[in-house]
Parts: structure tokens; sequence; C-alpha cells
């Protein structure tokens, strides 16, 4: 039997637990114990399960879902020869006074723990394939997974809190770089994580030529305070206190860290404080998405560079702003943008080898190329660097939607999630999409309307509502989301669009200009 890890770990509760009720909550806590996930998750597990088994959900005779409590194996687990003949089902009883939950169906201990052995081979030994990069299990040990909780300004001065959200960004990618240590990003709904062992708290107070940081560690079960430091230096000193945080939280966690890692968390991305600010500013414009706002962070971008011109991650944020004017067709020269944001983008590699996001960027500029297997190259590069690298498992997972296998994309974005609770409406986006190519509209939609809720004007979102609307012979929705595109895009053609959108399926291609050629009409 060919089972998926986490399907295999369920399936050894429900083995452990044979004849009796084993609640949701408890199978996502000892499953899924180190991340967050939706109840989706378990659902299809389950669903896998009892396709393996020829089981079904109406009529079950292995797996019984208890409502509103959990599952329960309809088995008697007895240790067996192993044959194939494992799994013997036997006429049901439905007698009064027949406890439901203990149906004699004899499954052989034999063949479920060579199930559930086959599935710990895939967790504990994931690989990153060239072609596809098959979906990773992010394994770490329960005391090495961290949340850092974003950064107070204390004053609410603009300046400071471009420093806390800088630190607090800086501060993930440092420790998310080491071994042994996975960074969960926390959920924008749910202030306190409960994915994480640990919690970082910390504020930020600049006062003028002075910076504050006051640093705490705390044990997410009890919330208890297990460190905590204050850290006060001159502005131009500012480095050195990440630097110091760093160290002093690796420390605190007790863990093993190589020399080398010691020595990239030493060495700050740039050691010039205007450089640093100006960085700071062009990533808050770029987030914006606009044609303005992108002009914007691209002169900051510019300006960081010229006060240190071996700053990779400003020539790196300079490429996204290229590939942003390919993409929405903002340049007068698309090609020539694109081509400008490759050169930007290699040349932050050439800096400086060891920052993840450098060749996350080299990635995505790549795939804007449409040379997609190159692009997965790069994104193992950057997960060989950073193992929790919420961003680029999410963009292997479009990728591969891109390629016309959106089969491969959703444990991929899955994971995505799990890393980055606070994702916005990019990785829903990428689910639907890739929900919607493999014909489960239900769950394209339930994804889709996530998308829309973080991000109500975004255009491909209404693209693939349309799309999933038009599957589903629903023309009411299909008028409106029409009406929304053409609101949203006055002028709408298929063609352009299509003519820098990366998807190269010529199927998956052909199938969307069949219907957004609707939009035109």
């Amino acid at each position: 039997m060919h089972l998926e890890p986490k399907a295999a770990l369920v399936l050894q509760r429900l083995v452990e637990r044979a004849g009796e009720p084993v609640t949701r909550q408890e199978l996502l806590d000892t499953v899924w114990q180190d991340v967050v996930v939706s109840d989706d998750a378990l659902t299809q597990v389950i669903i896998k399960l009892r396709k393996a088994l020829g089981d079904s959900s109406r009529d079950p005779s292995y797996i019984q879902t208890i409502p509103k409590r959990g599952y329960c194996l309809l088995a008697d687990v007895d240790a067996g020869t192993g044959s194939a003949d494992a799994f013997i089902e036997q006429p049901k009883q439905d007698q009064p006074g027949t406890n439901p939950y203990l149906m004699p169906v004899v499954v052989t201990l034999a063949i479920l723990s060579a199930a559930v052995i086959l599935g710990y081979q895939f967790v504990y030994a994931p690989s990153l394939d060239d072609r596809g990069l098959d979906p990773v299990e992010v394994v770490v040990a329960e005391d090495a997974t961290l949340t850092i909780m974003p950064f107070e300004a204390i004053s609410g001065n603009a300046r400071e809190q471009r420093f806390a959200r800088g630190m607090h960004a800086d501060l993930i990618t440092d420790l998310a770089g080491l071994p042994d240590l996975a960074i969960i990003n926390p959920s924008v709904s749910n202030a306190v994580p409960i994915a994480a062992r640990y919690q970082v708290y910390g504020n930020v107070q600049q006062s003028g030529g002075l910076i504050g940081v006051h640093i705490r560690l705390v044990d997410t079960a009890s919330q208890r305070q297990l460190w905590s430091q204050r850290y006060e230096r001159a502005l131009d000193d500012i480095f050195q206190v990440q630097r110091s945080i760093s160290r002093d939280v690796v420390d605190q966690l007790a863990i093993q860290v190589s020399t080398a890692d010691l020595e990239r968390l030493a060495s700050r991305y740039t050691p010039n404080l205007l450089a640093y600010e100006d960085f700071l500013k062009g990533q808050a414009e770029l987030l914006l998405r606009d044609r303005d706002a992108n002009s914007r962070a691209r002169r900051w971008y510019r300006q960081a560079i010229e006060h240190d011109p071996n700053f990779a991650r400003a020539y790196a944020g300079l490429a996204l702003s290229y590939a942003a004017d390919f993409r929405n067709h903002w340049a007068q020269d698309g090609g020539k943008a694109l081509q400008k944001a490759q050169e930007m983008a290699q040349t932050g590699a050439q800096i400086d080898q060891d920052i993840a996001e450098v060749h996350w960027v080299l990635g995505y500029v790549t795939a804007q190329h449409r040379q997609h297997e190159v692009a997965l190259i790069h994104l193992r590069r950057a997960l060989e660097i950073d193992q929790s690298y919420a961003d680029a498992y999410a963009l292997i997972g479009g990728i591969n939607t891109y390629l016309g296998r959106p089969e491969l994309s959703i444990d991929q974005l899955r994971t995505a999630l799990r890393l980055n609770q606070n994702a916005g409406y990019l990785y829903y986006l990428l689910l639907g999409r890739a929900y919607y190519f493999m014909g489960r509209y239900e769950q394209a939609l339930i994804n889709l309307r996530e998308s829309l809720a973080r991000n109500p004007t975004n255009l491909e979102t209404h693209i693939y509502l349309l799309a999933t609307a038009f599957a589903q012979q629903d023309t009411d929705t299909v008028d409106w989301e029409i009406e929304e595109i053409r609101m949203i895009e006055p002028g709408f053609k298929v063609n352009t669009w299509l003519e820098t959108y990366p998807m190269t399926d010529e199927r998956q291609r052909k199938e969307l200009e069949d219907i957004l050629i609707r939009v035109e009409s």
C-alpha cells in the first residue's frame, strides 16, 4: 500500500486507538504538531486513506466519521502475517446494543505497520527534485520551532516604525537560515501563535541619535518569560544590535551552530545606515503594488545602492521593481524591463550567494522568462539556505501549475501557508488556481474567496473566479465577474494579458483564452 507521510501517521494514530473515536484536534495536534493547518488538511488525508482502503464515507467499513468529534477505525487490530489479503472485511453487525465503534473488521497489523514505515521514509528522507521539486516536509525537533512576533515601535514615528519592521524581518532572515531551527510566522488573526515552541517579542525606540531594543523570549505553552534583554546603542550601531540579538537568541535556544553560520550571522547585509533606511523605504513602496509606488521603490533601491554598491538585497529589490514593470505592462518596452530585472537579480547573487531572498528573486525573474525548470533550481538553492522560506515553497507551487502539473502544487502551497500564516492573498490565489486546473472547483472557490477577501481588486483572482464559475455553469457569477474584470482593467485584452503571463502549459493557456474572450465581447 502506498501512503503519503501524513496519511501514514494518521493511520498509525487510528490503529493505536482502534475501536475508539479519535478527535480531529488530537489528530491535528499529533500529526501536524509543529505547524498550524486548517481542518482541510486532515479532511484531505482521510479522503486519501479511504481511497487507499476502498472505503466509503457514506457506508464505511474501515474509517467512520463521528459527527462533530473526529474519526474511528472500525477494526480489531490483529498481528497477522502481512499477506496481500491483509484487509479482510467481515459483515457489519447492526444489532441493538452493539457498539458502532467496535464493528469487527479485522485489519492486519503487519500491513498497517509497513504502510506507516513507508510514510516515515518519505517524512525523513525528503528530496528536492530538479524537475518539479517534489513536496517537502519541514522536519525539525519540537524544541527548535520559533515564532518572531512583529516588533512594536514605541513612539510610532515613521522612522522608528521602519526600523522595527526592518529588524523584525532581518532577525527572521538570519535565524531561518540555521539548519536546526524552523521559523513559523504568526497569523494576523491570532496574536498568540500556537505552532511554535517559543516566541520572540521585541520593541524598538529611537530617540535622537540612540536606538533602544527590548527583546523577550517566551515559552508558548506556558507563556512564561524565559529570557529578556535590553540593547541600547548609538543609531549608527544598529547593525551591532541586530547581530547581538541574533546571537543571543541562538544561545538561549541552545542550538548547535556551525562556525560558518556564526560568520553569516556576524556579517550584515550592509554596514551603511543610510543604505539600510533607503532599502526599507523601497520595500514598503514595493508592497503597494501600483505603478507610482513601484517607481518610488526603484528610486529608493537605487539610492541605497549609491550608499552601498555591495548591498545585494537592494539589487534584488531593484530586480523585482523591473519585473513588476514587465508583468503589469507598466514599461514602454517590457522586454527591456525584464532583461534589466535579470541583470539586477544576477548582480545580487554575485555579491552574496548566501542570502535566500536573492535566490528567490532570481527564481521569480527567471519564471517571468518562462524558464521554469531553471527557476526551480534557484528556488531549491533558496531552500537549502533557509528551510523555512515560505515564499520559496509558494513560488515552487505556482511554477508547477504554470507547467501543467497543479497536483504537485498543493502540498508546496500548504507548506507555505503553515510556515507563514500571515501570507496575504497570494498563497490562496495560487491554491485556488491549482485546484481549478485539477477540476476541484469547490476547493478552488474556497481559496479564491479567501484571496478576494484579502485583496478585492486583484485581477488574477477575478479571472479564476470567472473561470471557476464558467466551469460550474454559474451564469450569474460569470456575468458578475466579467463586469468586475472590466472595472478593474478597462479595455482588458486577452492576448495582452497572456503575453506576460508565465503559463507555459498550452492546454491551460487555451482554456483561459477561450473563457476570457467573453470579457472582450
